[in-house]
């Protein structure tokens, strides 16, 4: 097994160091959406759904009258003493919830599955809270595989795939996604996952795609469905980016296709949508006898996801499809803004149809032509101040990869302008 460091989480470590704009790691620098922290304070400081109830119908006044204060009182106060005097004297949302996650929260993933794909995942039998994708995805391989199984990972990969497929003694099946640079799209060789379809028991599909971007197309879907039936295959989605989609195109789950419930394990969470990489809350959609064991997984090895931000998480799953778009609009911007200064320095790139990264070509970039990913991708930093993520780290076999930087474009505009300023002045050699 490989226990080496993320390659990811380095260069996030060498942008630190070096002073430079990450655009290695997805994450943001953008606040949170603010009805995730309201649910998540109400939670921890209310304790109880009673206290949650207090806290949102509390004004200042209120607070003043009970501290025998008048207006002018009150905005003397630190809010440090304001809060302090608001907590519980009871405590339900900041102690240990049921495992497979908290009812209400499961109840909104299944209204949010429904009102999105068209189909309602049962709370009690389909459906568990977990810490994160992350984890997610390691129960959902751990409850369905056992050593030895194959598995079908689609490179470019994200690192965690291969992974942790090895860390539970699974055997990763490549097949490759190729960038046809003439008609700019990434295309899929179907022989290529016929053959690889004899030798595995899962696959792993990533829609929106990181990190070429590519959004499988209905046709694509309808393929993968019917080789998954015929080869008898369980498939594991990773659809972080759902809302992620660009120029008209729509994500689908492929849990929605006919004769895919029963064989699909959706993986997602709340990190990207709602800018909240850092409160691992996520959840796995899956048939009720896969959900048993995945569950038993999950429990041993983290138990549960945060209880007060598993409150949070309610906030944003509820809101209305107006803001699901404002998010999608924000990251066309971003995109642009991205692509352009990125296609100024020389760098090739197929326009990404959802997620947010770039996988960009770099050969034609004077300063970083003949040298390896991770040297360009070092003298990126190191020369430029901007940081990326060298291509061949998303590759487990061939050399496709050689060829490639990846790019996020998750940063706030202002980030990424800072970006776009430093190559703009990338050395010519």
């Amino acid at each position: 097994m490989d226990s080496s460091e993320s390659v990811i989480r380095r260069m996030t470590r060498l942008a630190v160091q070096h002073g430079a704009v990450n655009l290695a790691q997805g994450f943001t620098d953008e606040p949170v959406a603010f009805d995730l922290v309201w649910g998540a304070f109400t939670a921890s400081l209310g304790g109880t759904e009673e206290g949650i109830e207090r806290l949102a119908r509390l004004t200042l006044r209120q607070i003043a009258t009970a501290r025998g204060l008048d207006a002018e009182g009150v905005l003397d106060l630190t809010l440090r003493d304001v809060l302090r005097r608001l907590q519980g004297d009871r405590d339900q949302f900041n102690q240990y919830s049921f495992p497979f996650g908290l009812r209400d929260l499961r109840v909104s993933i299944a209204d949010y599955t429904a009102r999105l794909y068209g189909f309602r995942p049962d709370p009690e039998t389909e459906i568990t809270v977990s810490l994160g994708a992350t984890e997610g995805l390691a129960s959902a391989l751990a409850g369905l595989c056992r050593r030895g199984d194959g598995v079908i990972i689609v490179q470019p990969f994200h690192e965690m795939y291969p992974s942790q497929a090895r860390i539970f003694g699974l055997r990763p099946i490549y097949v490759t996604l190729r960038e046809d640079a003439d008609a700019r799209r990434w295309e899929l060789d179907r022989d290529e996952w016929r053959r690889a379809g004899d030798r595995a028991r899962v696959l792993i599909l990533n829609t929106p795609h990181n990190p070429t971007g590519k959004v499988f197309s209905d046709s694509e879907l309808s393929f993968i469905a019917e080789l998954c039936q015929e080869r008898d295959l369980a498939v594991v989605t990773d659809e972080i980016y759902e809302h992620l989609v660009y120029d008209g195109r729509r994500h689908r789950c492929l849990a929605g296709f006919p004769g895919m419930r029963d064989r699909t394990v959706v993986v997602n969470s709340i990190s990207k949508t709602g800018n909240a990489t850092g409160w691992r809350v996520g959840w796995i959609i899956a048939p009720p006898g896969w959900t048993t064991r995945i569950r038993g997984i999950h429990d041993t090895l983290v138990i549960q996801a945060p209880t007060p931000l598993q409150k949070g998480a309610i906030g944003l799953l509820a809101q209305p499809r107006a803001f699901f778009e404002r998010l999608r609009a924000s990251y066309v911007e971003k995109g642009r803004t991205l692509t352009e200064a990125l296609e100024r320095a020389g760098f090739l790139i197929t326009p990404p149809e959802g997620s947010y990264y770039l996988f960009a070509d770099y050969t034609k970039v004077a300063a970083l032509t003949g040298r390896a990913p991770m040297a360009a991708a070092l003298h990126l930093i190191e020369t430029s101040g901007v940081a990326a993520v060298p291509g061949d780290n998303f590759y487990g076999e061939g050399r496709e990869g050689d060829r490639y930087l990846r790019f996020a474009f998750c940063r706030s505009l202002a980030s990424l302008r800072e970006a776009a300023r430093r190559l703009d002045q990338l050395p010519s050699a």
